[in-house]
C-alpha cells in the first residue's frame, strides 16, 4: 500500500485512508482510528472515526466506520461540534459556521466513542510561500528562466511558454520562503483526465496495476534548510498538466510520514540507515491515526515528452 497523503490526497483532495494504512501488519482490533488533516487558510476538514477490524476480515467501510461518536475540534475557547455524515459511515463534518484554519494556532481533537475518549492536538505551521520557481542548467546550475506563478497567470501556468518543461531536461528548483518546521513534503499530481506515461517502461517499477492509483505521488519528508527544493524527474510519471503542492508539516504529520513503512522505502528524513519502524508514530491518546496540520503553496507546469 502507498502512503498518501494521501495525508496528501492528503490534503489536496481530502483523502480517506483505510485503517490498515496506518499500522501495516500490526493487529490492533481493539483500537480506534482517527484521521484528519488541517490546512492553513482552508476550512476545517472532515474527521474520520473508525474501528480496526480483525486482520483476517476483509475491510468494509460500513463495518469499520463509527456512526455514533461525538467529535469536536477546539481552538482556544471556541468549540466546533461535528455532525455525522449519514451517507458516509465514520465521516464527521464541521458546522457551517466553522472558521478557516489559522496559522500558528493550536487545535484540539476530542472523540468520545463506546465510553472511551480519543484525543490529539496540533499546532499549525506558519504560512509557506513559493518565492519563485526556476529552471536551471544541470551542469552549470545557471538559471535558464523563471516559471509563471498561479498569482501571475492562474490556470494559465499550464499553457505559459515558460512553464513547458521537456521531460528529463534541466532541473526545476522551487525556492521557498522557509518557515520553522521539522520538514516539508511534496505532492505531485497529474491533472490530465487521460493519463499518458512519460516513459513506456517507467510504470513497470510500480506494483500498481491501475495508473490512476499513481495520479497522486508523495515524496518522503524533506529537509529544506536552504529554502530550495529540487524536483526529482523520477517523481514525474505522466505527461501534461502537473501540479506540485509544497507542504510545511507540523510535528504530527512529520512523525507519521517519516515512520510510514511505505515512505521509509523511498528514503528521506527520519531514521538511521537500516532502521525500520514496525509501525508509524501516532501522536494520538486513546487510539491511533493522524490528526495533523500543514501550510501549503503550489506550482503548476506542463510536462512535454522528450523528442
Amino acid at each position: 500500500m502507498r502512503y498518501f497523503f494521501i495525508a496528501l490526497s492528503l490534503a489536496a483532495c481530502a483523502a480517506e485512508r483505510q485503517p490498515g494504512e496506518f499500522f501495516g501488519s500490526v493487529d490492533a482490533d481493539s483500537e480506534w482510528v482517527v484521521d484528519g488533516v488541517l490546512l492553513v487558510d482552508q476550512p476545517l476538514p472532515p474527521i474520520f472515526v473508525r474501528r480496526v477490524l480483525p486482520a483476517d476480515q476483509p475491510y468494509r467501510q460500513t463495518a469499520a466506520g463509527v456512526a455514533d461518536a461525538r467529535v469536536q475540534v477546539a481552538q482556544g475557547d471556541r468549540v466546533f461540534e461535528y455532525a455525522a455524515d449519514e451517507d458516509w459511515p465514520g465521516r464527521y463534518v464541521p458546522p457551517p459556521e466553522a472558521a478557516r484554519v489559522e496559522a500558528q494556532t493550536e487545535y484540539r481533537l476530542e472523540v468520545e466513542v463506546a465510553g472511551k475518549r480519543v484525543q490529539a492536538r496540533t499546532t499549525t505551521p506558519d504560512r509557506v510561500r513559493v518565492r519563485e520557481t526556476v529552471l536551471v542548467d544541470e551542469e552549470t546550475m545557471e538559471v535558464l528562466r523563471s516559471l509563471k506563478t498561479f498569482a501571475e497567470a492562474g490556470d494559465g501556468v499550464y499553457t505559459a511558454p515558460e512553464n513547458q518543461l521537456v521531460y528529463l531536461e534541466d532541473l526545476l528548483e522551487i525556492r521557498l520562503e522557509t518557515v520553522a518546521v521539522d520538514a516539508y513534503q511534496l505532492g505531485m499530481f497529474a491533472m490530465e483526465p487521460n493519463l499518458k506515461s512519460v516513459d513506456d517502461d517507467i510504470l513497470d517499477f510500480f506494483d500498481e496495476d491501475d495508473p490512476e492509483t499513481l495520479r497522486a505521488n508523495p515524496s518522503p519528508p524533506l529537509n529544506v534548510s536552504d529554502g530550495i527544493v529540487r524536483m526529482p524527474w523520477l517523481a514525474v510519471l505522466f505527461e501534461g498538466r502537473t501540479l506540485v503542492k509544497v507542504f510545511a508539516l507540523d510535528h504530527n504529520w512529520f512523525e507519521y510520514a517519516r515512520s510510514s513503512p511505505d515512505l521509509q522505502e523511498q528514503g528521506g528524513l527520519g531514521g538511521l540507515v537500516g532502521e525500520n519502524f514496525e509501525r508509524p508514530f501516532f501522536e494520538v491518546e486513546g487510539g491511533i491515526g493522524l490528526f495533523g496540520s500543514a501550510s501549503v503553496d503550489s506550482v503548476g507546469f506542463f510536462v512535454v515528452p522528450r523528442p
